[in-house]
């Protein structure tokens, strides 16, 4: 699984996890220097032809790490990095067994091996950190900040089409008002769920505040991004809510199209979709409305 398809609480216990691996190398490594230095009899893992995977942070990388990280381009590295580390350690120990002391170039490639390691495995959190600090702490979208800088960018950078989908949930006031802010989270959670389901993997979804979000799809004009729509209004009218303590239930979505103009601010093509959306609503919600000059 990628990075970017983990829910927020998946990613948020990856770096927990990953902060604990990184902690239980050091501690790995600590215990190599002082065999060394202090000329200790070695652990029995350091010396099987296995080590890279005896040891705390390499039974991680090979279960809970390989699901997590497994499709991240940096985990193949990290393999081959973890696995050469515990043949140099294990090299390094029978030397000094025999000999008392070991080659600097021998001590110099296994630092710069385990560095690199390292670097790839910071990466990924620093990559897991960003993500955390740029998503939507209910839903796991991404927040209003990433999306005007998501914008900003594909306008600066390319002038092919993007087609922009306000979607808003249609009586959510209402819904919050009869059954509570706490199931109406809960119908949020599973609204951006199902929409980042669906998701192609060139497309972004942000939360816009309230129940209102933004699709956005790169390469793609109102036809296309009309069907996109369709399909997600046809699809959410088809899905039930599960709440706990409540018979499922059914909700509708009203939706405001636009394209992304590169020759205005991004915040007016915003407005725009928003504006496409209100004339959904005001024409009985439920449906799909394409921006026009004439909407004021």
């Amino acid at each position: 699984m990628r990075l970017d398809e983990l829910t927020r609480e998946q990613k948020r216990a990856t770096l927990n996890e990953l902060r604990q691996a990184l902690f239980q190398h050091d501690l790995w490594y600590e215990n190599f220097n002082r065999t060394m230095i202090c000329n200790q009899a070695p652990d029995d893992r350091d010396l099987a032809e296995d080590a890279h995977r005896r040891w705390p942070f390499g039974k991680w990388l090979y279960t809970i790490g390989a699901d997590r990280l497994g499709a991240h381009p940096s985990y193949s590295h990290i393999l081959t990095g973890n696995e050469l580390i515990h043949r140099y350690a294990g090299m390094m120990l029978r030397a000094s067994s025999v000999r008392g002391s070991i080659s600097i170039d021998d001590y110099e490639l296994f630092l710069a091996t385990m560095k690199q390691m390292r670097a790839h495995l910071v990466t990924i959190k620093h990559e897991i950190q960003d993500a955390l600090r740029e998503a939507d702490p209910l839903t796991g979208a991404g927040n209003h900040h990433r999306m005007l800088s998501w914008l900003r960018e594909r306008q600066a950078s390319t002038q092919q089409s993007t087609c922009l989908v306000m979607l808003d949930l249609d009586h959510f006031k209402e819904v919050n008002e009869s059954y509570g802010h706490t199931l109406g989270d809960e119908f949020l959670v599973q609204f951006a769920e199902y929409v980042m389901s669906q998701l192609r993997p060139y497309d972004e979804f942000f939360r816009f505040g309230g129940g209102k979000f933004l699709y956005c799809a790169p390469n793609t004009d109102l036809e296309q991004g009309r069907a996109i729509a369709e399909g997600l209004h046809e699809g959410l009218a088809r899905r039930e809510f599960a709440v706990d303590g409540y018979l499922p239930l059914t909700v509708t979505a009203s939706f405001g199209l636009t394209l992304l103009d590169f020759a205005i601010p991004v915040e007016a093509s915003i407005d725009r979709a928003d504006k496409a959306l209100r004339a959904a609503k005001v024409a009985g919600r439920d449906r799909i409305a394409v921006w026009s000059a004439s909407m004021i």
